[in-house]
């Protein structure tokens, strides 16, 4: 057995308070969880008059086709607001390869642009495609469509009558076991002026269908917690019927809410066991499985650290109070620290999932076995 002297001992401790405070400035993230293997399918960058790829998600089509629509902006910006449509790409062998060329599903329809889209496979076979129009800083509703025989979009229907800015994350509108529709929105006030000069704490609610989308109205909202700015939620249905919501905060953490009434009505919120920045986690079921799958970045308290440069995959319990497996999945040392943020999640049938995350500027799509988890 080996002791090292004071002097010995002392050196080693400042050589490694070094190594922490290089690779924070460095932007790497010495976190200690393992990476899980995953390749790289698909890499939309930025280019001349496109700034930004961000926020997309997918549907598996009839024909086996994987359908992915993201948001593409166009013009001189990559700002929220800017103008931006709905694009896509498509892979007709699971995943490995795409088209080469982007493919126009929504035009811009709003004064600003048109973003975040969510596509589902509705239970009655349909496939409808959900996405945010921004007429104004003070005006961004949610609305959706159905796809036509023909490859295109019919009739556009707003989900919310009256003039307000709400926030509709990328994959997060879901269909419950009953039928019921439920879009998660988080609604914010906006002072005029700027035009981000909103309140940071939105009021997060459910907009709900109970007729596949003919029409809607609006659940009970969260309750507020006092000094928690509430942001981004995301909703996903548990085994045990009840529908878990998670939301972004301010606090280092994801804030979880249950609701047993399909939506209507939410449990007090409470911080997570999912450690967070205020950033996004997205939560799915596994399918086969009453396991949940949690995508998002991890909160790394390091001092002039990027705190969206690593995304983490997680599983969770049933009743997601436990993380049973962590695992690194988008990490800076090899991919640089440009944000890894706007994750969506789409399983396929071969034991392997499709990630998309959004990087601030270019769009990632990553492929995993599920077996590594």
């Amino acid at each position: 057995m080996f002791r090292f002297s004071k002097t010995v001992f002392q050196a080693i401790l400042t050589a490694l308070a070094l190594f922490t405070f290089m690779t924070a400035a460095m932007g790497v993230d010495p976190s200690p969880w393992p990476w899980i293997p995953e390749e790289e399918v698909l890499n939309l960058p930025v280019g001349p008059n496109n700034l930004r790829n961000s926020e997309g998600d997918f549907v598996i089509l009839d024909d086996g086709t994987i359908l992915h629509v993201y948001t593409h902006y166009f013009g001189d910006s990559g700002e929220d607001h800017a103008t931006a449509h709905l694009m896509s790409r498509s892979s007709s062998d699971g995943g490995k390869t795409w088209t080469t060329e982007d493919k126009l599903e929504v035009e811009i329809e709003g004064k600003l642009n048109v973003m975040s889209v969510t596509l589902r496979r509705l239970a009655d076979g349909r496939i409808a495609i959900f996405y945010m129009v921004k007429d104004s800083p003070a005006d961004g509703r949610p609305y959706m469509r159905i796809r036509q025989a023909d490859g295109t979009w019919g009739e556009r229907l707003c989900l919310i009558d009256e003039p307000s800015y709400n926030v509709l994350n990328n994959d997060r509108v879901i269909q419950l076991a009953s039928g019921r529709i439920l879009v998660p929105i988080a609604r914010h006030t906006y002072y005029g002026g700027d035009r981000y000069n909103y309140d940071m704490n939105a009021k997060i609610l459910c907009v709900i269908s109970d007729d596949g989308g003919k029409t809607w109205r609006e659940g009970a909202s969260l309750e507020p917690i006092e000094g928690v700015i509430f942001q981004e939620p995301g909703l996903c249905e548990l085994a045990d019927g009840r529908i878990l919501m998670n939301v972004r905060t301010d606090a280092k953490a994801q804030y979880f809410a249950f609701s047993e009434d399909g939506g209507e009505s939410w449990s007090k919120p409470f911080a997570s066991c999912i450690d967070s920045p205020c950033s996004p986690t997205l939560i799915k079921r596994i399918p086969g499985s009453d396991e949940l799958l949690a995508v998002g970045n991890p909160w790394l308290p390091i001092e002039g650290f990027n705190d969206r440069a690593t995304m983490t995959i997680e599983r969770l319990s049933p009743d997601a109070s436990k993380i049973l497996v962590r695992k690194t999945m988008a990490h800076p040392e090899r991919e640089g620290s440009n944000n890894k943020e706007y994750p969506a999640i789409c399983f396929l049938d071969d034991g392997t999932a499709l990630i998309g995350c959004s990087t601030g500027y270019g769009l990632y799509v990553y492929k995993i076995k599920l077996s590594d988890l």
